[in-house]
């Protein structure tokens, strides 16, 4: 219900004050000032509050303790900048101390002030760290990332209240010019926002039961993000939540992951079109473990409908990739996913059905040689149960665009998303992989960022490394290469380097290609048995090789979509549920 009151036009401000509400902390002890009249005009003027006015800020964050204690609830304390915050040190170092939910509210000048000889202008938010268990800057919101990001801050301090062992928390915000703006005569909409809540194990999992009813009535994306490890029973549990909820899998190459219902959505993402989007588009969405390629954040984005998102996260941190999280899992996800299984709905996969059938319409036409055709022939051969390190920027996005065979282990430095280093990584997971064949497929900016990865004694004749040389960055290339004339001096940073020399010096054997009858000669001997590492160089144009890509992806937003889209789920769904009809029917047999 939104209260339509006197309110400040401060934006951070009414913010704030609107996620008091949705965490429902309704007792403030109010010290006078200046700086935070905007905040003190809106509060006591909404009879949601109740005030308290103490001068003496040394005194209010202890009378704000005597209310904690009495009520066993989290109260609000809130002063002007400058010195009145460090006359909350010694209140707030007790709170701190006898674990006591108190919520510091520290008004501010502009942070650019600082150490500017601006009058009342502090480090406020270093100087409660010690005491506080978190200690948040807001910022000044001109812009729906600023409302984003004030959202969030917000969010991780509140949440920290009662997380674990209680205490206090400080949140910072700054006001600047027109203070005097706050009058009788202004009235303003309170904007209505819905708290976050963290769902944890153990004594609070029963609060846990009041998402099964949501999730057994949406449409659910898992996004399942970067892992090194195949976890069985996470597997396992997954394939028994997709029997129970209407999900779907969305896992890239990076995740290692062979689950019921998954699909590698990356170049889905890229041809949707704007009418497919909010069907395609889940109810909500459910992240585990580390990043992925797939611009599925993107997609998210472009959303007209809400989108709800389940982050499962050991830490219980604020973790808002997506900007659109509802709810905090503090728990590995298996422990979730074994949770919520345990359930009498049944799913009728139509949700994955429907991915599936657009994903499937998706077509890989016979290319001209280019990065993209090497990249798909290489995927292509490499054998069952291979290790394949693949480096970041355009290396990782062109693999992601095609499928492996069984087996086959995934790496790749996407951590930090940086192009250095893939190489030497590579080359310490091949010294310990000595039994299988290990390929690294890696652009050459980022192979000459980092060529002395070979300058090692541990170069074993199980290498194969494929260099995709096109002179420059053909990412750079593919975004801003019809937009920039002069894109390759500095941006592509373009070069005419080979690594033959280094590669024949380091003891590899190397091989070369810039057509394509070279390409398959070469690859005769790359994918053959050697007493050497081999080193493959593929030559292309960066150029030539951006406009493949974008033709690809034209070529495939171009049909309808919806027609056929339709046509394929009915053949999906019906092949499902003869499926499902022969496996009850062998069941009761066996049964009998």
């Amino acid at each position: 219900m939104v209260i339509i009151m006197s309110y400040t036009p401060f934006e951070n401000v009414k913010t704030l004050i609107a996620m008091l509400k949705a965490y429902n902390i309704r007792h403030i002890v109010l010290s006078p000032g200046t700086r935070n009249i905007p905040l003190v005009y809106m509060v006591e003027e909404d009879d949601f509050f109740n005030c308290y006015s103490i001068v003496d800020e040394r005194s209010a964050a202890f009378f704000a303790i005597g209310l904690i204690q009495k009520l066993n609830e989290p109260v609000a304390i809130c002063c002007t900048s400058g010195t009145s915050v460090c006359n909350y040190c010694s209140g707030v170092t007790e709170a701190f101390y006898q674990r006591l939910p108190l919520v510091v509210l520290t008004s501010d000048r502009n942070p650019y002030y600082l150490n500017q000889n601006e009058e009342q202008m502090i480090p406020q938010v270093d100087i409660l760290k010690a005491v506080v268990k978190c200690s948040v800057q807001l910022p000044k919101i001109n812009t729906s990332k600023d409302l984003w990001y004030c959202k969030n801050r917000i969010h991780a301090a509140l949440l920290e209240l009662d997380h674990g062992e209680p205490g206090p928390v400080q949140i910072n915000f700054p006001v600047e010019e027109g203070i005097g703006d706050c009058s009788d005569g202004y009235r303003e909409t309170l904007p209505v926002i819905d708290r976050i809540y963290r769902y944890e194990t153990g004594i609070k999992q029963k609060q846990w039961e009041d998402k099964r009813k949501e999730l057994e009535q949406s449409k659910i994306m898992i996004v399942f993000g970067q892992s090194n490890i195949t976890d069985k029973r996470l597997t396992d549990a997954i394939n028994n939540f997709t029997r129970h909820y209407n999900a779907v899998v969305a896992a890239d190459l990076l995740s290692n992951a062979d689950c019921r219902n998954q699909l590698n959505i990356f170049t889905l993402c890229e041809v949707v079109s704007e009418k497919e989007q909010d069907e395609m588009l889940p109810d909500i969405l459910i992240t585990i473990n580390g990043s992925t390629v797939s611009g599925i954040r993107e997609f998210i984005s472009k959303r007209k409908k809400p989108v709800k998102y389940y982050e499962i996260d050991r830490s219980g941190m604020v973790k808002d990739s997506f900007r659109c999280i509802n709810c905090i899992f503090e728990c590995l996800p298996v422990e979730f996913f074994e949770y919520f299984s345990e359930s009498k709905n049944k799913s009728d996969d139509s949700y994955y059905s429907m991915l599936k059938a657009r994903n499937d319409m998706i077509g890989i036409p016979d290319m001209e040689y280019s990065s993209f055709y090497s990249v798909k022939r290489l995927m292509e051969e490499i054998p069952e149960d291979s290790i394949f390190h693949i480096a970041n920027s355009m290396s990782v996005r062109l693999a992601n665009m095609f499928t492996l065979k069984k087996g086959v282990r995934v790496y790749c430095n996407r951590g930090a998303n940086g192009i250095d280093g893939s190489c030497s990584s590579f080359i310490g997971n091949s010294l310990l992989s000595q039994d299988k064949l290990c390929f690294l497929l890696i652009g050459d900016l980022s192979f000459f960022y980092d060529m002395n990865s070979l300058w090692n004694r541990y170069s074993n004749s199980n290498i194969r490394i494929m260099l995709q040389n096109n002179e420059g960055a053909e990412m750079f290339h593919y975004t801003f290469g019809q937009k920039l004339s002069h894109i390759n001096k500095h941006i592509a940073a373009e070069h005419f380097a080979t690594a033959k020399g280094w590669a024949q010096d380091r003891g590899y054997k190397y091989l070369s290609a810039r057509n394509k009858e070279e390409f398959e000669e070469a690859m005769k001997i790359f994918m053959s048995p050697s007493d050497k590492p081999v080193f493959f160089e593929v030559f292309t144009k960066k150029d030539l090789d951006a406009d493949i890509q974008r033709k690809y992806y034209a070529d495939n937003r171009s049909f309808d979509a919806k027609k056929m889209l339709k046509e394929k789920v009915k053949k999906i769904a019906h092949g499902n549920s003869l499926i499902e009809s022969t496996l009850r029917k062998a069941k009761n047999k066996l049964e009998k």
